[in-house]
């Protein structure tokens, strides 16, 4: 029995060559914990691999009340722009969020908004895609992509 005295994070990877990525994504912040996973996510699995350009849109509610929702609008046209985004999930302020954070008023969802400003819409059910194939061959079950 061969035993390893070294951690996984100890280990040298190669050098990979990043794949470069010729739309800008429109990147959109949100709320809470959100904005941590997303952070998580954009460092451990898009930056090592992927050679992107962002436009960033801090859309935590305190910001969409500094700009009077502006931020939001400013986003959706970016979208329009570049023709793709990621967007964090953003709180919809009710009475008693307002109070919490000191808003000026309860904002309309961002959501919302933007959905207005692309003319989009909210699918309910699944788009299969057959040319969108599993890692696992195996594997029978719909991939969602959202």
């Amino acid at each position: 029995m061969t035993t390893c005295s070294h951690s996984l994070k100890e280990l040298k990877m190669p050098e990979r060559k990043k794949i470069k990525v010729v739309t800008t994504l429109v990147d959109m912040d949100g709320d809470e914990m959100t904005r941590i996973i997303w952070s998580m996510v954009k460092e451990k699995l898009l930056f090592p691999y992927l050679d992107m350009e962002l436009e960033y849109y801090d859309l935590h509610v305190k910001r969409r009340d500094e700009t009077d929702d502006q931020i939001t609008i400013d986003a959706a046209e970016a979208i329009k722009k570049y023709g793709v985004g990621v967007k964090c999930a953003t709180i919809t302020p009710n009475g008693d969020r307002v109070r919490e954070y000191g808003l000026k008023k309860a904002w309309k969802s961002p959501n919302g908004t933007i959905r207005a400003i692309l003319d989009g819409t909210v699918f309910r059910t699944p788009i299969l895609v057959k040319n969108v194939r599993p890692s696992v061959s195996r594997w029978r079950r719909p991939i969602t992509v959202g």
